[in-house]
């Protein structure tokens, strides 16, 4: 091969290669300039939400309370007691009767369970040894995005909602309340539970042998905790029934 070949054949080669990086270039100029409109119409469809989200101010995080509010212990309904707007007057859970049907008021209790269907949420809220089942649902006063989050909350989360009481047509046999239910028209988290707890209170009273299959299987994400005896020994209320485990200092 004469050195005008061989030269010839080195020129091609460099336009070939040229040809290639200039397509690549190309190829990647096309990939950053589909993400970067991915990334805008993301954006914009949140905005787009944001601005839809009409109860964006009936539900969230709340910020460290530092003594700012006033909160007032009370049976009565929250229109009843001469206390300024910015003050919750929370009932307890064991006083939601059917005597309190169709009254406006704020509770103040733990996410015990929660379960999304549709465009609704239903919640089971404790405190202390008594709970009472709680409806998040889609319509004048709570939005898509109020629903969603009410489902999201972890259990064990503390947690302020200002509901009205319903009077239910049948008994609700999971709850200690089973004549009445909260239709919630605003949720507050006070304090947010880690998502997953080392030890609940069903993981507590579950009996040995349940769970054995799943013993084996990777902790993240499958199978249940299982307690051993040691844990429920220690300490020893782990040992009592759950609805017990609960208890009030006075």
């Amino acid at each position: 091969m004469t050195k005008e070949e061989v030269q010839g054949a080195t020129e091609e080669e460099q336009q070939a290669q040229s040809k290639k990086a200039l397509k690549k270039q190309q190829k990647e100029a096309e990939k950053a300039a589909k993400k970067a409109e991915k990334q805008a119409k993301l954006a914009a469809d949140q905005q787009t939400t944001e601005e839809d989200d009409f109860a964006k101010d009936r539900y969230g995080v709340s910020a460290m309370v530092q003594s700012q509010q006033k909160l007032v212990k009370s049976e009565l309904n929250l229109s009843a007691l001469s206390v300024p707007e910015t003050d919750r007057a929370l009932v307890k859970v064991e006083d939601l009767t059917v005597e309190k049907a169709d009254q406006l008021l704020w509770v103040r209790a733990r996410v015990h369970t929660s379960r999304a269907k549709g465009k609704q949420c239903f919640l089971v809220l404790r405190q202390q040894q008594f709970n009472v089942q709680a409806l998040v649902a889609v319509g004048d006063r709570a939005s898509k995005q109020m629903v969603k989050f009410a489902a999201n909350i972890t259990k064990e989360s503390i947690v302020d909602v200002e509901a009205v009481v319903r009077r239910v047509e049948q008994k609700i046999e999971s709850c200690s309340q089973q004549d009445v239910e909260l239709h919630i028209e605003r949720i507050f988290v006070i304090s947010q539970a880690e998502p997953r707890l080392p030890l609940q209170l069903d993981d507590a009273v579950r009996p040995d042998g349940e769970g054995e299959e799943v013993r084996l299987l990777p902790v993240r994400g499958h199978g249940k905790c299982i307690s051993a005896q040691s844990t429920k020994l220690q300490p020893r209320q782990c040992q009592l029934p759950h609805h017990l485990q609960v208890f009030g200092i006075t």
